[in-house]
This record gives structure tokens, C-alpha cells and sequence, in this order.
């Protein structure tokens, strides 16, 4: 590839604060509120117009169980806190018994997990920050680090100001793809994604039906396309993965996205039938994850220490629950940088569980605690005082460690491209005879 030399210009420096966040997703917007919640100003920059990330703007909208499936509530805090404001107005499917927020349910109850409708929660999500006292700067893209040695000092950003800069104390990386960790100069792995599309549908035989049963999401379901909630084998005729960090990436995903959904569309054309949403962000799972200090250990018997939250993948019932280490969020490659959401450092199925929005918004809470704990005592990520953090974290509502009651989870043995027991509640439709497979969990 040829190169141009651009010439040198100064850019202006719109705002100094104390923490800046890439990235408005539910991990973005748990870390803006956790460090706002502890005094700092936080400037929160978002790409698209609207906060939440793939569950808004990718359509992922299903918030996840948050307990084991066994009746114990994994993830209290900001994971908690945030599911309930996604279904603040408009329609829900949450089981009444999780309905004020207990610990514990009979063993044999629902899981506490709803579905939600995307406009209602993108605008409860901008009250959501507006009462937080989070500045949020839509419409506009992280483009480079502003380094000293090892630290942060600010982030060049493009919008239609142009290139304009943000300074601040400490930064939060909820790009999902690691954006500001790698260009700054961490250590990242990087995996190929699946493809897959989301939206929402009408048909007249649903519609009658969901209105003579009183459910809307009957009436408005979803459909999955591409990659099924079970897996699925490799489609031989092409190939579903993209590198969702490169923009050769990005667009081959789109293609090959709305590919699928014009497929199905002709399929399906009829008076009928319509497609009345379409995801404006492309459903990567995993693409790039920081390699950090620690990273999450997936046995089932080991305790974290340092554990800043419980995990779990969220579609086991019942669910293993795992710890997830503080040294999981940073790197001593910076010193004033940490990561939230899918994009912290776990391997292998770590990864896989990490996705999850609960997962995420967990990561979120943390990293923006510690932010603000370390700008409070003056000193970098790596020599926060974790039993500090842990406790501020507990205070909030966040299950640092494992109770008794879910030590004994084993998950029920699933075969290969088998149904996960959840989707069947989640108003997805999928019906494998109208979709082409890809993939194997990426």
C-alpha cells in the first residue's frame, strides 16, 4: 500500500475532564455512570447517534439471564441496574418473580432475562445518562492516542467539527474492538466473527395472533439469520467470517449480512409479510480483545482474589459461575487505560462468555470505579487498591465472589449444534431450512 505525507496542523482541544470513555454501548455507558457516580466529569464518545451499542443499534435486544439458572442472582450493580432501564417504558418479558430485584428465586423459576424494545431504551439510555451527569458526544469517532510514554495524555476524535481532541486523566476503552488499547500500544488478539442479522418482522397470521394473546413481541417478532442460536455447521459455499477490525472487514460484513436478509426477503415477499427495522451496526461477537495483566480462568473451582465480579455464559442452565480478575481490565503496557465490555482479556471460552451484555456491563462498572479510585488517590491503573475497588463495587450491588449455592452448577452436557434450552423464550425466530449456516460460536 502507498503512503502520502499529511501535513503537520494543530488540532484543537475541545474539553479537559477526568475520564473519557470510547465507546457508548452498555459497557461504555456502565463505565461513564460508575465513574460519574464517584464524583469525576466524563465525556462519553459514541460513533453512532444512540447509546447501547449491538443491543440497540444491532438489534441483539435481548438482555441475557443474569442468574444461574438455578435461582441465584449472579450479577447485581450497574448489570442489574441497566437491564431495568432498558424496559423503563415500552413492552418486557420479565419473569415477575425477578420484577423488584431479589437475590434469590425458587430453583424452578424463569431466568431473569427480558426482551426489550430498541426505541424505548435508547431514549430511557439518554435519560439514563442525562441524570448520571454523563456528557455524551454522538456522532463521532475515536481516530488516534495522544501518547506520553506509557500514559494517555488525550484522544484525537473526528466528527463534523473535524479532528478535534479530548484530554483527560484516565480513558476507558468500550470500543468492542479495542480500538484505543491497541492503537496505544497494548497487546491484543485478534478472531475472526461470524455473521449474522437481526430485525424485526410483521406478518398478518403472527400480528392476529399476538394480538388476540395480548403479546407484542408475538405480534413484532425477531428473525436470526446466519449464524443460529445453536451454532451451526460451515456453510461450504462461502465463507461467514470477517475481520470485523479492518474496513475490508467491515464492509465484507455488511455485504454478506443484508445478503442474507435480501435472500430471505425474496424468499418471503408478499403482501403479507414486511421487515420493519434493519440493525445499523454490524453483530460482531468477537473481534479483537486486550491481552492483559490476568484473564478470566474458567475452573469452575478456582477463587479470584482479586475478583472484581462473577460471570457467567449466560445461555447455560444451569450456568457455571466463574470470577473475573481485576488484572483482566488492564495492562502494564498503559498506565492509564482500562477495558470494558467484550473486548477484556479472556481466552478461549472466557471470550465467549465476556460477550454477554451482563459480562459487559459488569466489566464496565469496574473499569470505570477503578478510573475514578485512581484519579482520587493519585496514582496509575496498576496500583489501585483493589480491596478498595472491591469494596465500593459490593457496596453497589456487584457479587464479587461465588455463594455456596452456585459453587455445585455444572451446566447440562449440550451436543454440538444442539438447542440451548433459553432461545425458545426469546422470540427469535430462526428457521433453519429458510437460513444459511455459518460458524462455530465465534
Amino acid at each position: 500500500m502507498s503512503g502520502i505525507k499529511i501535513p503537520e496542523r494543530e488540532v484543537p482541544v475541545v474539553k479537559e475532564t477526568d475520564v473519557v470513555v470510547v465507546g457508548g454501548g452498555l459497557a461504555g455507558v456502565a463505565a461513564a455512570a460508575a465513574a460519574a457516580r464517584q464524583g469525576m466529569k466524563v465525556t462519553l464518545i459514541e460513533k453512532t447517534i444512540a447509546l447501547g451499542g449491538l443491543a440497540t443499534m444491532g438489534h441483539v435486544c435481548i438482555y441475557l439471564p443474569i442468574d444461574d439458572g438455578n435461582g441465584n442472582k449472579v450479577y447485581g450493580g450497574l448489570a442489574e441496574d441497566l437491564l431495568h432501564v432498558c424496559i423503563k417504558y415500552s413492552y418486557d418479558n420479565l419473569p415477575e418473580v425477578w420484577r423488584n430485584k431479589p437475590d434469590t428465586a425458587p430453583k424452578d423459576s424463569e431466568r431473569y432475562q427480558t426482551n426489550f424494545n430498541i426505541p424505548a431504551a435508547v431514549l430511557a439510555l439518554d435519560e439514563f445518562a442525562e441524570e448520571e451527569g454523563i456528557d455524551v458526544v454522538f456522532d463521532t469517532v475515536f481516530s488516534e492516542p495522544i501518547m506520553d510514554g506509557k500514559t494517555v495524555k488525550g484522544i484525537v476524535v473526528e466528527n463534523k467539527s473535524g479532528r478535534t481532541a479530548y484530554m483527560a486523566k484516565m480513558f476507558i476503552d468500550a470500543s468492542g474492538d479495542s480500538d484505543l488499547l491497541y492503537r496505544a500500544g497494548a497487546d491484543t488478539e485478534t478472531l475472526p466473527t461470524i455473521v449474522s442479522h437481526w430485525f424485526h418482522e410483521l406478518d398478518f397470521k403472527l400480528m392476529k395472533e399476538g394480538i388476540e394473546k395480548g403479546d407484542m413481541m408475538l405480534a413484532t417478532p425477531l428473525r436470526w439469520l446466519g449464524l443460529t442460536p445453536s451454532g451451526g455447521a460451515g456453510d461450504e459455499k462461502e465463507d461467514l467470517t470477517c475481520d470485523g477490525t479492518t474496513s475490508e472487514g467491515v464492509n465484507k460484513y455488511i455485504r454478506l449480512s443484508r445478503g442474507l436478509a435480501l435472500d430471505f426477503l425474496k424468499k418471503h415477499q408478499s403482501p403479507d409479510f414486511c421487515m420493519i427495522s434493519m440493525p445499523t451496526l454490524p453483530q460482531f461477537r468477537m473481534t479483537r480483545r486486550l491481552i492483559g495483566n490476568d484473564e478470566l480462568k474458567y475452573d469452575a473451582e478456582y477463587h479470584i482474589e482479586d475478583s472484581i465480579g462473577c460471570v457467567i455464559a449466560s445461555l447455560d442452565k444451569p450456568a457455571t459461575v466463574y470470577e473475573f480478575p481485576y488484572g483482566g481490565l488492564i495492562t502494564d503496557k498503559l498506565t492509564n487505560v482500562a477495558a470494558a465490555g467484550r473486548m477484556v482479556s479472556a481466552s478461549g471460552r472466557g471470550w465467549a462468555i465476556m460477550r454477554f451484555i451482563p459480562a459487559c456491563v459488569l466489566t464496565g462498572e469496574a473499569a470505570g470505579t477503578a478510573a475514578a479510585l485512581a484519579i482520587k488517590n493519585g496514582t496509575d491503573l496498576q496500583h489501585v487498591d483493589v480491596k478498595e475497588l472491591q469494596a465500593v463495587l459490593q457496596k453497589n450491588g456487584v457479587k464479587l465472589h461465588r455463594t455456596k449455592a452456585m459453587e455445585g452448577n455444572v451446566p447440562v452436557p449440550r451436543k454440538p449444534g444442539g438447542p440451548r434450552p433459553a432461545i425458545s423464550k426469546m422470540y427469535v425466530h430462526n428457521d433453519p431450512e429458510e437460513v444459511r449456516q455459518a460458524g462455530s460460536g465465534h
